[in-house]
């Protein structure tokens, strides 16, 4: 992959822009282009930067292959994301008859401060905040709605509906046959703090978009969960980096607004156990793209991270955002910044390492089509094993390389 191309993109959503420098894409050349493609594609940027280059005067700074390929792309995602809003309006429906106590997380709820055009987000399915009460009538009415349990992993409840298909490049932008759904439950932490205080679901607001109205959180809480989910994927293999541009367009959406700032520091506050998290969320989405919360907000986030996770970032933000997927396992170094006192974490390092387990596959991928769907699905499993052996080798060879320097950085900072 061409960095040097792929930081250009980066920097063209940063903002002030009074005269585009189309000089900084000039001497790229359509191979260039060609060797980002997929990073474009996976990061989720592709369709942003075609938004951006448009609002910029500067499509004609990308080949003319790359900007029709682009353009298809876009109208393949309006379609697709239209089929996804039917579904995300016929759910919140479902829901509201079953009287659940709920709100919509990320997605659409994240317009408009973090996206006005989600025909240039890259979404795959619907997540939910539910009440723990409300758990198994949740399940019941998304079974309604012919949905079926496919996984658990702690208190998320992943639901999917219709065939399984592979997964390709090419149809990355095409509506699915088939339909998946996150319902996340509240935790016993945040239950507890809801007596106390209030929680996201005592403090959620009706949200109008595209004529349906729908609960989300507020608009302070969507930005610590989108601080929050970054900082979650910045410790494992991949972060996709439309994430952070989503999280950089919803800092900028709330600039001068001392009120909201306020009360996002206040929220900080009571609940200390997040400040790590959204800091370096914050600080690594800042020097991406370019935006500069207010200083209070910076002086209970940023300001509170250790100073071995500052290190972490500054020695490997740029692999974060311009990493290729799969990823990496340099999150493993972050891990043990965060988590080098604890036993049970040295035990997990070592199946992270190189995990002697398959990847999880879904109950019933096999039981939809006739014999050329599951052989396809078998193939493309096959196929994915293959890759992941792949991966866990050439990413260990290179962790294993990286944490010998990493340890005599660290041990520089301590004396």
């Amino acid at each position: 992959m061409n960095r040097q191309l792929a930081k250009a993109v980066v920097a063209a959503f940063r903002e002030p822009e009074v005269e585009p420098d189309r000089c900084g894409f000039a001497h790229f050349d359509e191979p260039d282009w060609m060797s980002i493609t997929e990073w474009l594609h996976t990061s989720g940027l592709a369709l942003y930067f075609l938004a951006r280059a448009k609002a910029l005067g500067i499509e004609d700074a990308i080949p003319a292959k790359t900007l029709h390929c682009l353009e298809a792309n876009y109208a393949e995602n309006s379609v697709r994301t239209a089929d996804l809003f039917s579904e995300f309006v016929k759910i919140n429906m479902e829901f509201q008859r079953a009287k659940l106590t709920y709100a919509n997380l990320k997605g659409f709820s994240l317009a408009p401060s973090a996206c006005a055009d989600f025909a240039c987000r890259y979404q795959h399915d619907l997540d939910f905040l539910v009440a723990r009460r409300d758990a198994e009538r949740c399940r019941q009415a998304v079974e309604r709605h012919g949905y079926r349990l496919a996984a658990k992993f702690g208190d998320t409840w992943e639901f999917r509906a219709g065939p399984a298909e592979p997964l390709s490049m090419r149809d990355l932008y095409k509506a699915k046959a088939q339909r998946s759904l996150e319902a996340h439950l509240v935790s016993e932490a945040e239950q507890n703090e809801m007596e106390r205080s209030g929680n996201r679901l005592s403090r959620l607001q009706l949200q109008l978009w595209n004529g349906f109205e729908f609960p989300a959180l507020s608009e302070c809480d969507k930005l610590a969960s989108q601080g929050l989910h970054l900082f979650k994927h910045f410790q494992t293999e991949w972060t996709r980096t439309a994430w952070m541009l989503e999280y950089a367009t919803a800092i900028r959406s709330h600039e001068g607004d001392l009120s909201f700032w306020k009360n996002s520091v206040d929220a900080v506050v009571a609940s200390p156990e997040s400040a790590i998290g959204i800091g370096l969320a914050t600080l690594i989405t800042s020097r991406a793209f370019g935006v500069h919360p207010p200083d209070g907000f910076i002086a209970c986030t940023v300001d509170m991270m250790p100073r071995q996770v500052r290190l972490w970032a500054n020695r490997y933000q740029n692999d974060v955002v311009y990493v290729e997927r799969p990823g990496s396992k340099l999150y493993l170094l972050l891990k043990d910044s965060l988590l080098a006192d604890q036993p049970a974490w040295r035990l997990q390092k070592r199946k992270k390492l190189f995990p002697l387990r398959l990847p999880p596959r879904d109950s019933g991928e096999l039981q939809h089509g006739g014999i050329l769907p599951r052989a396809k699905l078998l193939h493309a499993r096959l196929t994915f094993i293959w890759a992941r052996l792949r991966f866990h080798v050439t990413a260990g060879f290179h962790y294993w390389i990286e944490a010998a320097r990493w340890k005599r950085v660290v041990a520089d900072l301590r004396s």
